[in-house]
């Protein structure tokens, strides 16, 4: 990557680093946060939660040149970003300036286990005075707010900043290299733009405890420690090398994703869970476990995915999972079905009998609650599943309301239920167990499945309805899903859907939520909470669900050598994206210019891109 022409330029993509707990350190490339979320060190208090901004950045000067860049009002001031020759992420974000004839290399990566970020600089040819000014804040990472009570005190190598508002929570800030030395001051307004472009508080003042100096003399190289824990200097460059060997040995069917994958799988009491995505996001059920088979299984990762399904399963109410595991919310009906699948997908891969063994009780849970009708979901007459609103994972809500409702009976719920049939049938099987139910229970309400979803067939769209029962007849991605299930539709059927769905949905980063010809399409994700909820199913594109429409093709077309390939060209946009920051995006706009909006780092939009590589190679 060449110089940046532009501050807007500068701040368009952004980076992330996770240290296994749901801290991490995240900013632009250029070093300027844009967002409240950002920040050098993001502390996961509670792992994976309680997530507190600590360190938002550090300032560097040499020689009187300012490396820093920030938005202020009507200002952008340093502009530091002009003396960036290159942005790297092998696998850690490096930023290389030139200032003269001296190079100066900043790079970050976290401690894993451990909320503690290192900041390591590599100076050459540099001459006259490198100094850093640490600028800090001590709140929730979730909003820009007015600075509680600081008070520092003085450590070996730097300095400790205690917070009247987590006084549990202090900043240590510390050097192997240049003194520190105190110079307390408050910067005022610094502007956060892509919170005021999602309506959100944007403005907000920062402290500084001092500033790290040094007079060079040749070449240099030191670190600076941000930690919530340590209050002496680690062993930074011992550290770095481990996590490094660490990331470099993940496998992967794609490197360039491994660190992000790996970012995602965090820390819970004693055990494993999954991010859905940062920065904002915590272990939901449903992005857990369509995420697990790509994350983990592609990624040779089979006992952390063990561990990551026995949590879900421990968290199982009556046969539901839980919506989100943090606040133990159950209004889902799709999280339960994906338990199965993951589950089945671990077996396919491990042969994991004791696993099997032990989760076969929770699966047997599922079947039960799913095979009768209750309040909230369950099964009709006819076999299918019916829900209440908003329950898939098309659940956006504005002023409490549903926008993409969907109460009915679901396309891709019911595929999930046959497909959970199918493979709790292979699993009893496997178990070698009889008893109640038994296989030909499974068989049989499977067959009866299978059956009634043909009335799914929309013959004047050519393709399926997106519901049931109150025949919505919008043309949706979940479709895609029922057409990479082998059996449950006659081919010229899922041919079709996959032909609709193509012309209507597929873009060079996903699929859209909902065609441009529906007169309630939103072209754009957008504008403050309200706007971008209203859009968020209702036309912008989800990049997770080019895997299921990979597993369509693949399945309806063959795996002869020209699908793998258009399948992989597929890919190549999204792959092109992950190649500068390592980690793809939540969602883009619908329509042109397709920007990326949403979580920076979306653990299912990593997860099936990773997957769908996999089945193609």
């Amino acid at each position: 990557m060449t110089s940046f022409h532009s501050y807007q330029e500068a701040t368009a993509r952004e980076w992330l680093v996770g240290n296994g707990l749901g801290g991490y350190a995240s900013s632009t490339l250029c070093g300027s946060n844009t967002r409240a979320y950002h920040g050098l060190l993001v502390a996961a208090l509670q792992p994976p939660k309680d997530r507190w901004l600590l360190l938002s950045f550090l300032d560097e000067e040499i020689d009187g040149h300012h490396l820093a860049s920030h938005q202020y009002p009507g200002a952008i001031y340093p502009q530091g970003y002009r003396y960036i020759k290159e942005f790297r992420q092998d696998p850690f974000p490096r930023i290389c300036y030139e200032v003269g004839k001296a190079r100066v290399e900043k790079t970050v990566f976290m401690i894993r286990g451990e909320n503690t970020t290192i900041v390591r600089y590599r100076i050459t040819g540099g001459e006259g005075r490198f100094s850093i000014v640490p600028l800090m804040h001590s709140r929730s990472f979730h909003a820009a707010r007015p600075l509680p009570l600081l008070q520092q005190k003085r450590l070996a190598g730097g300095a400790m900043i205690s917070s009247s508002e987590r006084p549990d929570a202090p900043l240590m800030l510390l050097s192997d290299g240049p003194d520190f030395r105190a110079e307390e001051r408050v910067y005022n307004n610094f502007e956060y733009e892509a919170e005021r472009s999602r309506g959100l508080a944007w403005k907000e003042d920062l402290f500084s405890p001092g500033r790290f100096q040094m007079d060079l003399s040749g070449d240099e190289e030191f670190a600076i420690a941000a930690s919530a824990w340590r209050s002496s200097m680690p062993d930074w460059r011992r550290e770095m090398a481990t996590e490094r060997s660490r990331l470099e040995a993940l496998m992967a069917p794609l490197p360039e994703l491994s660190a992000a994958a790996d970012s995602f799988l965090v820390r819970r009491g004693g055990s494993l869970s999954i991010i859905a995505g940062y920065h904002w996001f915590d272990d939901w059920g449903r992005d857990a476990m369509i995420s697990l088979p790509g994350l983990l299984l592609s990624t040779g990762r089979t006992e952390e995915a063990a561990a990551v399904l026995r949590l879900f399963a421990s968290a199982m109410k009556d046969g539901v999972l839980p919506n989100d595991l943090g606040a133990e919310s159950y209004n889902t009906v799709d999280a339960s079905l994906w338990f199965v699948r993951a589950v089945a997908a671990y077996f396919e891969q491990c042969g994991d009998m004791q696993l099997l063994e032990e989760l076969w009780p929770a699966l047997l849970a599922v079947y039960s609650r799913y095979s009768r009708a209750e309040e909230g979901f369950g099964a009709d007459e006819d076999g299918l599943i019916f829900s209440g609103p908003a329950l898939t994972w098309m659940d956006a809500r504005v002023e409490g309301r549903p926008v993409t409702g969907r109460a009915g009976k679901c396309c891709e719920i019911n595929a999930l239920w046959y497909l959970a049939l199918k493979d709790m049938n292979k699993l009893q099987k496997a178990l070698g167990r009889g008893g109640s139910p038994g296989g030909a229970e499974f068989s049989r309400r499977a067959r009866k499945v299978k059956a009634s979803f043909r009335r799914f067939w929309n013959s004047e769209t050519g393709c399926l309805y997106d519901v049931l029962d109150h025949e919505d007849a919008s043309i949706r991605p979940n479709q895609i899903i029922a057409a990479g299930i082998e059996g449950l539709l006659p081919d010229v059927m899922r041919q079709s859907v996959l032909e609709t769905v193509t012309r209507e949905l597929l873009t060079p980063y996903g699929l859209r939520t909902l065609s441009p010809r529906d007169p309630r399409y939103a072209g754009w994700y957008e504008g403050g909470a309200a706007s971008r909820d209203s859009a968020y199913h209702q036309g912008t594109v989800w990049p997770w669900l080019m895997g299921p429409y990979i597993d369509a093709l693949i399945s309806i077309k063959g795996r002869s050598k020209a699908v793998r390939s258009q399948a992989r060209e597929l890919l190549q946009p999204l792959l092109s994206l992950a190649a500068g920051t390592g980690t793809l995006p939540e969602v883009f706009d619908g329509s042109n210019p397709q920007r990326p909006g949403g979580c920076i780092s979306q653990a299912w939009s990593v997860a099936e891109v990773l997957r769908a590589w996999k089945k193609i190679s």
